[in-house]
């Protein structure tokens, strides 16, 4: 295993919890919102690199279909299969209709958060295509790919929205979709071959010195937009925040070039006992998040947000894996967790 794509696995499992826990205080103007849209503006970019973290690890390795497909099943069905499970629980308990199981966790996710699972599952599907683009693509080919993907599923769709709809709601490619058919080169696909691209080219496009000032500089961008579009219409408006939004993209772009340009080495044994809990610790957050609320009273939505968000967040990614590192001693508990 690659240090730097532990680190990555770390810093986008950490910015999934600060995202979940600043998001208290994001959806209404408040003396808090201010610090929940920066928190939240320079958190956007971890789903975007948990994608680009596969397409970097898989895109590039040579398997005959059949294993790819256990490994990547085994890998993924078990934990969404839980923790579906454990929501349910967690729902019936507090008195939520939660209805027949079984056709709750196949129509679709049963806490929020869990839409990842699913939408790691229909990817999955298509990265056996996407090895043999990749791998046998030139560089001016996968480079086309990438251009017509951030205009077509990104920077387009946004400009439309805004001029046709205030854009306040999702991301829109109407005539290109509609229109010209480039609805083949939209969705969350391109990450992963931005992050194949990305890890192999990191170094060259600058590593940290270039890498991070891209990433506060979008993620501020990000921040500010949000502020001026939500002022201008009157109430708090999350379009800005959308992961295929061109400044959550080049945020992503940054911390991943960032990270990705350092020095290869094996990581330590401890940073890849904590790399191997982030998808366990991605499951059990939501509800550490409340407990952690019920029994300590800490959350973003006491005391001075700006020290109480980022404070929660730290003890929530604590807990958690102290917990699914315990889990994952357990050997027949290790592939779930």
């Amino acid at each position: 295993m690659d240090a730097r794509i532990s680190y990555l696995r770390i810093i986008a499992c950490a910015m999934v919890v600060l995202l979940h826990v600043c998001g208290a205080n994001v959806h209404e103007f408040s003396q808090r919102w201010w610090s929940a849209n920066i928190y939240n503006s320079l958190t956007r970019a971890c789903v975007p690199l948990f994608f680009m973290i596969s397409g970097a690890t898989l895109l590039y390795k040579d398997e005959a279909l059949g294993v790819f497909l256990r490994k990547r099943l085994v890998r993924i069905l078990p934990p969404l299969l839980l923790w579906s499970v454990v929501y349910l629980a967690w729902l019936k308990y507090w008195g939520a209709p939660t209805g027949n199981w079984i056709v709750a966790i196949l129509s679709g996710p049963t806490m929020f958060h869990l839409w990842y699972f699913y939408a790691a599952l229909g990817l999955y599907a298509f990265v056996p295509v996407l090895r043999r683009f990749v791998q046998n693509c030139t560089g001016g080919e996968v480079a086309w790919f990438l251009g017509i993907w951030f205009v077509a599923a990104s920077t387009f769709p946004m400009v439309y929205s805004l001029v046709h709809d205030a854009g306040c709601g999702s991301l829109r490619m109407s005539v290109l979709d509609d229109t010209y058919h480039l609805g083949n080169f939209g969705g969350y696909a391109g990450f992963f071959v931005l992050g194949a691209v990305l890890r192999k080219h990191a170094a060259r496009l600058g590593g940290w010195r270039i890498g991070m000032p891209v990433f506060l500089a979008a993620s501020v961008g990000t921040g500010l937009a949000a502020y001026v579009q939500s002022a201008s219409l009157g109430t708090v408006c999350e379009f800005f925040y959308l992961y295929l939004s061109p400044l959550v993209v080049l945020a992503a772009c940054g911390l991943f070039i960032a990270v990705a340009g350092g020095t290869s080495s094996a990581p330590s044994p401890f940073i890849q006992r904590l790399a191997d809990t982030t998808l366990g610790i991605y499951g059990l957050h939501i509800l550490v998040i409340d407990r952690v609320a019920a029994f300590s009273g800490l959350s973003a939505r006491v005391g001075n947000p700006w020290l109480t968000t980022p404070l929660t967040a730290v003890v929530v990614f604590v807990v958690c894996f102290v917990a699914i590192d315990s889990l994952r001693r357990i050997e027949p508990l290790r592939a779930i967790f």
